[in-house]
């Protein structure tokens, strides 16, 4: 019998989904978030295969299908020369139920989650406004402090899991490194409602340039009718004023897509770009998943999808744990089936993204294009490709690790 419940740090949608995994095997939790509220500026948008089938059985792929965009295809362009190769992920039909990538924002996922939280399992208590201070852990259990409007208080759970973003104190509280690095620029994310399609773009695109590359994709927005997300590297030593200065957004977005005209814009995001991946995603009672446990560039979006994988990964063994007496030894296997394909798959998978997409040496730039002319051409090819850059390879490659 559990004496204490899991404790969560961290509400978002990979703290949101942990909660919601233990929830429907009945396990109580507690959820703390030290924000007020689920904050909708720009963060991840795209969903791949593996994640809409785990999500299949709770009804959330459901939801998030009637919210999303469906993407079948997605471009890699040359900002001068154009398209340079369509991807068709409808080959991957034979392998997924899902052969497609679904855009919907990050938050609207945490809303979703939170939805079915709040009405199906009302009993355990999501915390707005609780901040995780510290944490401590002993041969039965955690304690952590946390911080709320009415002071601290110590709370007791058997386990602690941080899902607590990049500067996780959770993480922090553990034997563990954070071993990477942080790349020099930033990227600067413009959001507006101005139709791309109308240029023949799809609703992902990746356009790469030796000076200013760019991603360029479409998510729902507020209403749902459609916002077009627009990223760019910032130089490191110009200010947030100065990138998000009005003249300076304009002739940015204007260099990439004239037309008559502003653009009207609705966001500007500008965030650091890092490479890093936790030494172990244990120590003892205390776990971490998501962005506490790895943090990439989000070219190829597949940081959020790893986080939400570890979840999966990490519920079920916490349940056979709690609810089956098995050894606390599955917890080293989680860590084990994440760690490792979050640096063979995730780290390879996004610096290559970027080194590709940035590639100054024009030789190497024509050689990487005629290898994607290559994958498209072929069948096979493509297949293998997109098997890797849809996740399901890697997610199968965790499960296979013992």
């Amino acid at each position: 019998m559990l004496k204490h419940p899991v404790l969560i740090a961290g509400a978002g949608p990979v703290g949101f989904t942990t909660a919601l995994l233990l929830a429907r095997r009945g396990i109580p939790f507690v959820l703390f978030e030290g924000g007020d509220k689920i904050f909708d500026d720009p963060r991840a948008g795209t969903i791949h295969p593996p994640t809409l089938e785990l999500f299949e059985e709770s009804g959330v792929t459901e939801a998030m299908m009637a919210q999303g965009f469906i993407v079948n295809n997605y471009h890699y362009r040359d900002r001068k020369a154009g398209l340079i190769a369509d991807f068709d992920l409808g080959v991957l039909a034979d392998q997924t139920r899902y052969p497609f990538r679904l855009m919907l924002e990050q938050h609207r996922i945490c809303y979703i989650l939170r939805d079915i939280l709040l009405k199906e399992y009302p009993s355990n208590p999501i915390l707005m406004r609780h901040r995780v201070m510290k944490v401590e852990q002993d041969a039965d259990g955690v304690s952590v402090t946390v911080q709320s409007d009415e002071g601290e208080r110590v709370w007791r759970g058997s386990f602690m899991v941080g899902c607590d973003g990049g500067r996780s104190q959770v993480r922090k509280s553990m034997n563990v490194k954070f071993d990477g690095f942080t790349y020099p620029e930033r990227f600067l994310v413009l959001s507006t409602r101005y139709d791309f399609a109308q240029h023949g773009y799809a609703i992902t695109n990746y356009i790469a340039d030796p000076e200013e590359w760019c991603a360029l994709f479409k998510v729902p927005g507020h209403d749902g009718k459609g916002m077009w997300r627009v990223v760019f590297p910032a130089p490191p030593d110009a200010s947030q004023e100065q990138l998000f200065d009005e003249a300076s957004v304009q002739a940015r977005i204007q260099g990439f897509n004239p037309k008559d005209g502003a653009y009207e814009m609705y966001h500007r995001n500008l965030y650091d770009v890092h490479q890093r991946v936790a030494s172990s995603y244990r120590d003892g009672r205390l776990l971490v998943a998501g962005d506490a446990a790895h943090i990439n560039n989000p070219l190829g979006g597949m940081g959020m999808n790893f986080g939400l994988h570890d979840s999966f990964n990490l519920v079920d063994k916490l349940s056979r744990i709690i609810l089956e007496g098995a050894s606390e030894d599955l917890l080293d296997v989680y860590d084990r089936q994440r760690r490792t394909v979050a640096q063979e798959f995730l780290q390879r998978q996004t610096i290559e993204n970027k080194r590709n997409i940035e590639q100054k040496d024009p030789v190497e730039r024509e050689k990487f294009y005629n290898e994607l002319r290559g994958i498209v051409a072929d069948r096979d090819k493509l297949h293998a490709y997109l098997m890797r850059v849809a996740m399901i390879e890697g997610f199968r490659r965790a499960q296979s690790i013992n």
